[in-house]
């Protein structure tokens, strides 16, 4: 791993001109699959538990031991063997749905951490190729097993739809793999920010529900006293008439 991988990057001195932090400059170096193999919930996480200290460089499997060197080199710290512990580096891979056997459960869609899935409930779900990280997170959730994880060039993926920006050079390769991370990591952000949003959502539903039922509560409390009141009332008043 050279200084101008890590240029290409966005990690030479142009990085540190523009201002971003360390926790930034290793998450530009991290693959973007999204995984969770590090033990952390994305490559973000990852990326600031490095620099908390609470995680190494070498718990990244899909970034291989050239993901290790190049964190190595950014941190100016010696490089680890891959802890193979998180798993092993393999080959790129994206997801394939059995169209035959999928029932629309959406499971997959909820598990992906890029939105890569396309579908709704009881349709058959889709897979944007392109978008795929290959994080396998969608696997074990599926119910039925109709998800299989297919080796796959993305290079090739991303050449067939801008073949018009890319070719396959080694310089444009690398180029391309940034782009990929780039993409995958906005699509990332994308999905958390929605998550975030829809359980903000949720919660100011539930939130708004439970102040109408207490009101509601509160407005059946006040009618039944009054007809309590009303009733005692009438009940006193026939008792004064009998004694008279």
């Amino acid at each position: 791993m050279n200084e101008n991988y890590l240029i290409l990057l966005g990690l030479g001195s142009e990085a540190k001109s523009e201002g971003k932090s360390l926790a930034e400059q290793i998450d530009a170096v991290l693959p973007q699959t999204q995984c969770t193999q590090c033990d952390f919930d994305g490559c973000k996480p990852y990326s600031e538990a490095i620099v908390s200290g609470e995680a190494e460089i070498n718990q990244c499997p899909p970034g291989g031991q050239d993901g290790v060197d190049a964190l190595a080199e950014l941190l100016g710290r010696p490089t680890l063997p891959l802890n193979e512990s998180h798993g092993k580096t393999k080959p790129r891979r994206v997801a394939v749905v059995d169209e035959e056997v999928c029932i629309g459960c959406t499971l997959c869609i909820k598990a992906c951490p890029v939105d890569a899935f396309v579908g709704s409930s009881k349709v058959m779900t889709q897979v944007i190729a392109k978008e795929c990280t290959g994080c396998d997170l969608c696997v074990p959730v599926c119910p039925v097993d109709c998800i299989d994880m297919i080796e796959s060039d993305p290079f090739a993926i991303m050449l067939q739809n801008d073949s018009a920006q890319f070719d396959d050079t080694h310089n444009q390769r690398q180029a391309l793999e940034k782009a990929i991370r780039d993409n995958s990591r906005e699509r990332y952000q994308f999905h958390q920010e929605r998550i975030e949003r829809d359980k903000r959502e949720r919660d100011e539903l539930l939130k708004s529900r439970t102040i109408a039922l207490k009101e509601k509560m509160a407005k059946d409390k006040a009618q039944k006293e009054k007809i309590e009141a009303a009733m005692l009332r009438v009940k006193n008043s026939k008792r004064n008439n009998e004694i008279k």
